[in-house]
């Protein structure tokens, strides 16, 4: 079963029994808030960044039944799935807020030490510059950043890498089952993270990650604000925890 089957029959029950209040689709990140105040965040990610995009889907989601808009998780289209997505980390708010803080320790829960080498997918820099400071090598590959060759990025984390970071826009781009099927069944450890993150094990049970890393809103008026200013993750994570799930 692919993982956008796992997320609709996981959280079909909640959503069922939860109802959307507003929908925020900011530049940088968009947001869901339910009826009950649960809020939920995910990466705005359109067909073509660096052009204008209007929301070409008709249908008004507000004030109606999550359901409705959970569907949309199995559609292709990359707004819809932003917003199916953003209202997943909304119905799983309350496992997430339960959710550890971010110990810091990434490179000891990745196994890494000086010298080590780790594929990223996805380009965080806060990390790359983390990760160099100790030694460790990172190479990364993000089409969106123009970032990297694929298939020299592949070929070399086949043959060298021993941890992997993965972006949690993966998802959202229905690439995440496809990168491990480019590593050819290399088993490394593996964070998925971002704040788009879902953070609930039970989605990924069919996928070889090792650790979550996500945000949780806990200033939701700040949070709101600097998503319909078009801000990206630095403001947002000063209005949130940035959490941390190990899995297995």
């Amino acid at each position: 079963m692919d993982v956008n089957q796992q997320i609709f029959d996981f959280f079909a029950p909640e959503a069922k029994n939860s109802v959307i209040d507003e929908i925020h689709l900011g530049l940088g990140y968009s947001a869901i808030t339910l009826t009950d105040g649960r809020c939920g965040l995910c990466c705005t990610f359109l067909e073509h960044a660096s052009s204008c995009s209007v929301n070409k889907n008709p249908l008004d989601y507000e004030q109606q039944n999550a359901l409705m808009l959970l569907q949309e998780i199995l559609s292709d289209n990359l707004l819809d799935r932003t917003m199916a997505i953003a209202l997943v980390n909304a119905l799983n708010a309350s496992f997430a807020a339960v959710c550890p803080d971010d110990p810091k320790t990434l490179e000891k829960d990745l196994h890494l030490a000086k010298g080590s080498k780790v594929a990223m997918v996805g380009y965080f820099e806060p990390i790359v510059r983390q990760l160099g400071k100790n030694g460790i090598e990172v190479v990364a590959y993000d089409i969106g950043k123009k970032i990297g060759s694929e298939k020299e990025f592949y070929c070399w984390a086949k043959n060298h890498a021993e941890a992997l970071i993965l972006t949690a826009t993966s998802v959202i781009t229905n690439s995440t089952e496809s990168v491990f099927e480019h590593l050819e069944g290399k088993e490394i450890p593996t964070v998925l993270m971002g704040p788009s993150t879902i953070m609930q094990p039970k989605i990924y049970k069919d996928l070889p990650i090792s650790m979550l890393s996500g945000t949780v809103p806990v200033d939701l008026p700040n949070t709101l604000k600097a998503i319909r200013n078009g801000r990206g993750t630095p403001v947002l994570h000063k209005y949130a925890r940035t959490i941390r799930l190990l899995l297995g």
